[in-house]
């Protein structure tokens, strides 16, 4: 979890930090001697959570840490251009295809790191982050559960172990805290959508809406041509993968109405090609229409990725587990070892 809100604060962190230029006229800071770059700030926001990590042991500082680290990052990898031209040119042209690749790069890190199978040691020191929750009156009852589970599936039955289970089988957990407002809102939307997908008009929407998103992407990327009228080698290659994504559509609309989860798969697949493929090659030729095409395909998939949270959750928390891909620890509020 706390990889997704570094990975998610460091692309808004370039995005808006690029609007807010475009839109303020590339405002500087400093004289006629001096420019404070904002790689600087991302530095020191990186240095800052860095320290609090290293400071704090309270697992409930990870999720700010993830925020300041996201986009202490995002805001000095968003200064690439300057360290990548002779000239030093923050809107060197390639400066953000070449960002671009840095967060694909980071997207399958994070999933690797994720998908990490898990082994005596995590199961024991996961038991020992919830333990640590409980201290701080933040042990969800579901995060001891998983806690405890992972330890009988996974222990190897050393006298450590043992103690640390017993410690977290005598711990109760904390008392539910008071929803908060976006939590509210957030529970009211679930149970809005699991409403709404019993309707009649489910199917045919969620079709109808992945098939027009099919033709913009395509579209988009069969007119991405050079100021000549000609297409160029970026163009080809959005153009296939627009092809190629209009394919893995078609194939999740078939399967929409016999199975929602595997026709969301098939959608998920195609909106990752958008995002991770189609975009990076349309940043070629159009920066600003690109990033708003980013935007989009952003909001497309965290929607659908909810979706498939929904499905997944009714065919019960072991499939939920695999298909979300949270390998998130028990203990802490979204946090332990794994990220």
């Amino acid at each position: 979890m706390h990889l997704d809100v570094f990975f998610v604060c460091a692309a808004v962190g370039v995005i808006f930090n690029r609007v807010f230029l475009i839109l303020t006229g590339y405002p500087q800071i400093g004289n006629a001697t001096l420019h404070i770059s904002h790689a600087i700030w991302g530095a020191l926001a990186m240095m800052a959570a860095l320290a609090l990590y290293l400071a704090f042991l309270s697992p409930t500082l990870r999720g700010f840490i993830a925020v300041l680290g996201g986009f202490g990052f995002g805001w000095f990898v968003d200064e690439l251009g300057k360290f990548i031209s002779r000239d030093t040119d923050y809107l060197f042209k390639p400066a953000l295809a070449v960002i671009y690749c840095v967060f694909i790069g980071m997207f399958f890190w994070f999933r690797h790191l994720v998908s990490r199978p898990y082994d005596a040691d995590d199961a024991v020191i996961n038991a020992l982050n919830a333990l640590q929750a409980a201290r701080l009156g933040a042990l969800r009852a579901s995060d001891r559960t998983l806690a405890l589970d992972r330890l009988a599936a996974l222990g190897d039955g050393s006298p450590m172990t043992r103690e640390v289970r017993d410690l977290l089988v005598a711990t109760p957990a904390s008392p539910p805290l008071a929803s908060s407002r976006v939590e509210r809102w957030l529970a009211a939307a679930h149970r809005t959508y699991v409403r709404w997908t019993a309707t009649r008009w489910f199917v045919p929407f969620v079709t109808t809406l992945f098939g027009l998103i099919a033709v913009s992407v395509l579209v988009s990327a069969l007119t991405n041509r050079t100021a000549d009228g000609d297409f160029a080698f970026s163009s080809w290659v959005a153009a296939a993968a627009g092809g190629i994504y209009t394919i893995l559509i078609l194939i999740g609309g078939v399967l929409l109405p016999r199975d929602r989860a595997r026709a969301f798969r098939w959608f998920d697949r195609a909106v990752l090609v958008w995002i991770l493929v189609i975009q990076v090659f349309l940043y070629d030729r159009n920066q600003f229409g690109a990033t708003l095409g980013l935007l989009t395909a952003l909001a497309v998939w965290a929607l659908l990725r909810s979706a498939m949270a929904v499905e997944a959750g009714r065919a019960g928390p072991d499939e939920s587990e695999a298909e979300s891909g949270d390998r998130s620890t028990a203990g802490a509020p979204g946090g332990g070892v794994r990220p």
